[in-house]
This record gives C-alpha cells, sequence and structure tokens, in this order.
C-alpha cells in the first residue's frame, strides 16, 4: 500500500508545461509537456496554532511576500478564540528571515472587527484596525516587521496606499457647509498635504488610484472627471458626461502604465469603455457587452466574456486571443497578479470512478486542478498545470509572482507554503 501511495503522490504533482505560440485573434495550440512538477525551492510552516487564510489574497512587494493569517488559542479548557488580525511576511529568494505581525487583543478584540492590510512596492506594510467602528488606528510597518509609527484616524473611508508608498486619508468634515477632508501622509508619518474641499467636491463619489491620480463622479450630473493628482485639482486631465436620457450611469477608471487611463460605463441598457491618453485626449470608444469583465495589465487591458479572453493595447488594438476550458463553461477563475501576468484556474474536477472498482485497492475519488499563466503581452499560455488529486487532498491555493515563480499551499487550514520555479 505504501509504495502504491507513493508512486501516486509522486505523478499527482503531473505538470503539463505548455510553450505555446499565438497569433493575435486565434488561440493557441499545446507545445511542449513537462511531467514532473520540480522539487520546491524551500517551504515554510506556519508556529503551532497559526494557519493561512485566504493565501489566494495575498500581496507581495519585489523581495516579499505578504499573507494573511488566522491564529487560534485556548482560553479555557472548552473554548477557543481566533483572530485574523495577523500576517506573515515571508522571504521570496530563500523562505528564511520570515515574521509574522500580530495586530490582534485576543482577549478584547469584537467578532468581525473590522481591519484590513496592505503592502508597498518597496516592503513596507500598513494596516488599520477599528475600534468598532470610527477612530481606528492606522499603522505602518518596516521591512523588518519593526512597527514604524501609529496614527488615530477619524475618516469612515480606507486607507489608499499609493505606487510612491504614501497614504492617503479621505473623510467626510461635519460642520455648517458640507465639505470633504483629504490628508496625505509620507511612508514615514509625515504630513504631505491636507485638503478641505468644499462646493461640488462634497457631492458625489471622490477615489483617489494608487498612482494619483483623482477620480470625482458627480452622479447628478451624469459625469465624471479625472485629475492629475492631488496637487492639481484646478482643471481636470478630463470629463466624461454622458446625456441626460442615461438612467443611472455608473462610472469606473482604471490607469494604464504611462498615465493612460480607460473609463468604464454602464447603466441599464448600454456598456462602453473609453480609452484616454497621458494627456487626457480621448482616443477611442468600444462598445461592451453586459457580462464583459473589463482589467487592467500594465500598458494593456483585458476583456473577459464568459470564458474567452481577448487582450488589448491601450491603442484598443487587439493583441492576443485565448479560450480556456470548453464554451459556456463559466467556472473559471480569473486573477491579474502583482506581477501583471495573467492566472486562470479551475479545481474540483472529479473524474469518473472506474467501471470496477476493488475496495482492496481503491483509494478514493480523483480531483484535477488545472491552473494556467498567460501573458500580459499577448495571452501566450506560458504554464499550465494539470495535476490529479485523491479527495481528500484536492484543493490549493496558487499564488504566482511572475519569473515562473509559483507558490502553493492546501486551501483548508494551510499551514504550510511551498515554492517552485517552473522552467
Amino acid at each position: 500500500m505504501f509504495s502504491k501511495r507513493f508512486k501516486f503522490l509522486t505523478t499527482a504533482f503531473a505538470l503539463l508545461l505548455a510553450a505555446q505560440v499565438l497569433v493575435p485573434g486565434r488561440s493557441s495550440a499545446a507545445g511542449k509537456v513537462i511531467e514532473q512538477l520540480p522539487e520546491p525551492e524551500w517551504s515554510y510552516t506556519l508556529p503551532e496554532g497559526h494557519t493561512f487564510w485566504g493565501t489566494i489574497d495575498s500581496l507581495q512587494s519585489s523581495k516579499r511576500l505578504f499573507v494573511p493569517m488566522v491564529k487560534t488559542v485556548t482560553v479555557s479548557p472548552a473554548k477557543t478564540k481566533s483572530s485574523g488580525m495577523l500576517y506573515a511576511s515571508i522571504d521570496r529568494v530563500y523562505g528564511s528571515n520570515n515574521w509574522v505581525y500580530d495586530y490582534s487583543d485576543i482577549a478584547n478584540d469584537k467578532p468581525f472587527t473590522a481591519h484590513r492590510f496592505f503592502t508597498a512596492s518597496n516592503g513596507y506594510s500598513y494596516f488599520y484596525k477599528m475600534w468598532g467602528g470610527v477612530p481606528y488606528d492606522l499603522t505602518v510597518v518596516d521591512p523588518n516587521g519593526k512597527r514604524k509609527w501609529t496614527k488615530i484616524i477619524t475618516g469612515s473611508y480606507s486607507p489608499v496606499v499609493l505606487d510612491n508608498g504614501n497614504i492617503v486619508i479621505q473623510t467626510l468634515v461635519s460642520g455648517n457647509v458640507a465639505s470633504r477632508g483629504i490628508t496625505e501622509y509620507s511612508q514615514d508619518g509625515k504630513q504631505v498635504r491636507k485638503l478641505k474641499l468644499t462646493g461640488n467636491w462634497a457631492a458625489g463619489m471622490l477615489e483617489v488610484l494608487p498612482n494619483g491620480y483623482v477620480v470625482h463622479t458627480e452622479y447628478d450630473k451624469n459625469k465624471v472627471s479625472v485629475y492629475r493628482s492631488l496637487g492639481a485639482l484646478t482643471t481636470p486631465l478630463a470629463t466624461y458626461t454622458v446625456p441626460k436620457t442615461v438612467n443611472n450611469p455608473y462610472f469606473q477608471v482604471q490607469p494604464l502604465r504611462g498615465g493612460s487611463f480607460l473609463i468604464q460605463m454602464s447603466s441599464a441598457d448600454t456598456w462602453l469603455l473609453l480609452g484616454y491618453d497621458a494627456s487626457g485626449t480621448k482616443k477611442w470608444v468600444r462598445t461592451l457587452n453586459k457580462a464583459d469583465q473589463i482589467n487592467t495589465t500594465g500598458n494593456n487591458y483585458l476583456i473577459k466574456s464568459d470564458n474567452v479572453y481577448k487582450l488589448y493595447s491601450k491603442d484598443n488594438q487587439l493583441l492576443g486571443k485565448q479560450q480556456i476550458g470548453e464554451a459556456g463553461d463559466r467556472e473559471w477563475y480569473y486573477r491579474i497578479t502583482p506581477s501583471g501576468e495573467i492566472t486562470v484556474e479551475k479545481q474540483y474536477q472529479w473524474q469518473e470512478r472506474p467501471a470496477v472498482i476493488d475496495p482492496e485497492t481503491f483509494e478514493g475519488d480523483i480531483a484535477k486542478e488545472d491552473f494556467y499563466v498567460l501573458d500580459p503581452g499577448n495571452l501566450q499560455i506560458k504554464y499550465h498545470l494539470s495535476t490529479s488529486w485523491h479527495d481528500y487532498e484536492t484543493g490549493h491555493n496558487y499564488i504566482y509572482a511572475g519569473g515562473g515563480e509559483l507558490y502553493i499551499s492546501r486551501s483548508y487550514a494551510p499551514k504550510t507554503i511551498s515554492k517552485y520555479m517552473l522552467k
């Protein structure tokens, strides 16, 4: 039994790495196959009482991986208590020099206390923790896991960490005149700017994007305006207004690398995507289908329709097309990774049982997992992992960090994460 189990576990990690050639507008065909997942570069196991939580929501800097966690402690012989207010920071190269930052107060924290953590590209991490509402603590931690500073924030909006590492806090200011307050802090906790916006600025929605752009949406006027930064709110880069005949429009702005950006407009019967260059000039308009999902990667944008993916340049030129799975199969999950590549996966694909089952040798049902990495420049399939697992082993989290760097952990209460280099 042991030799047979060992043989299965060896083949369970069978890997199909497909190097494929893609012509824009056509799906690529399978190429070279590598049948064995390489040995892990390293594995990291959490301390007792800790598990990873939602590793698909992990964040990364150039040198470190940040993964949310849960800890469980015994508070009495018959009772335990858990908290998700902590995260692990893992060295991507060596899997060592790892640390856990715990911002819980296990004795006093209330269930469902609002909290969230963020990272910047230089390895600093940020988190906030509500005090049952407003105010809340905002804390900055350096790449070595040491707290740099904590501020008490009285605003009611989540912080935004900019690409340059600064933090923007937004709040509605009470008083006789409606106004909106915005404060920007540098990474070392110094105040960069503090604004009090009144008039039209206090109406509608105001959003600061990670690249520093400011989006002001005035739904009562059916328009959205985009500004270059918080320091340049006098004249917008662009303003897009839809006719009053369009009912309840919804706007979303997505930046591209280099300053170009997209404005997506959706209403009950109209779905449009508009492309703007870095000077704010409208360059093109594309009509969308209601179910289309839009996302950006670098200087390109992706349209997902059903299980078909199409990649376009900032100039609206088709760069590639890829279909994952059979037509109409909607059970695929896709993600734009921090590295910019697109991953597509599907798990729990239960395989047919043998026609005749020998109870002495049958070890349970088998499920397949497929994981794809698509090139963000042309949708070429860079890697395709196709693995088979016993029913009690199926379900994994795949974290792709770019350059063939892949992390795998179990989905259910995972304590260990392993790094693989795909070639």
